[in-house]
């Protein structure tokens, strides 16, 4: 075709969701888990891919960010099973109330007499949230999206096209504990 006035270019991908197949394939395999979700939106910006290496079945689902907040101060960071506060008789939050509610009708708490005791912790729904920023070629970009998925992830990196993974600073990368990930058509 050299000679019909076109120039063949060596892409290795043309948009940024083309590496997204080879990252859940490569990536399911190293870390054996088939949990992963496409465009996560976590309020801190939109990850273009997350995976988890493992789920828990907890029954508690917060729905509610408050809620969450609320459960973790009350009852979460406390190091000792027991707190003698007299909580049973102090609720003056509706929502406090509903959620220490659910948490006794679903016997992660009871009370004897006026200490509160945890019958059962707490589990978050997963372990090892992991996510994947995924640039074609602009690292720096895809460094600060990286950067803010650090507020939901336990780690977090970018993905960047092989082709252009040596423009990449890396001391800023390790500085900022975000990993790379130089991704080719057929490996990772």
């Amino acid at each position: 075709m050299e000679g019909c006035g076109f120039k063949i270019l060596n892409v290795m991908f043309q948009l940024e969701k083309e590496m997204i197949p080879v990252l859940v394939d490569k990536l399911s395999k190293e870390f054996k888990t088939t949990y992963f979700l496409e465009e996560f939106n976590s309020g801190n910006g939109i990850a273009d891919l997350v995976f988890t290496t493992k789920v828990n079945n907890e029954q508690i689902v917060f729905n509610d960010y408050a809620l969450m907040s609320t459960f973790i101060e009350y009852f979460y960071k406390w190091e000792k099973r027991k707190c003698s506060i007299g909580l049973q008789k102090s609720f003056n939050n509706a929502r406090v109330e509903k959620m220490c509610k659910y948490l006794l009708n679903e016997n992660y708490l009871s009370f004897k007499g006026d200490s509160l005791v945890f019958n059962r912790p707490y589990l978050p729904h997963t372990k090892n949230l992991f996510s994947i920023e995924a640039k074609l070629k602009d690292w720096r970009a895809g460094f600060y999206q990286a950067l803010r998925y650090q507020f939901f992830s336990h780690k977090s990196f970018l993905a960047i096209s092989a082709k252009y993974v040596h423009r990449v600073d890396l001391a800023l990368l390790k500085d900022n504990n975000i990993g790379l990930m130089s991704v080719y058509e057929d490996k990772v």
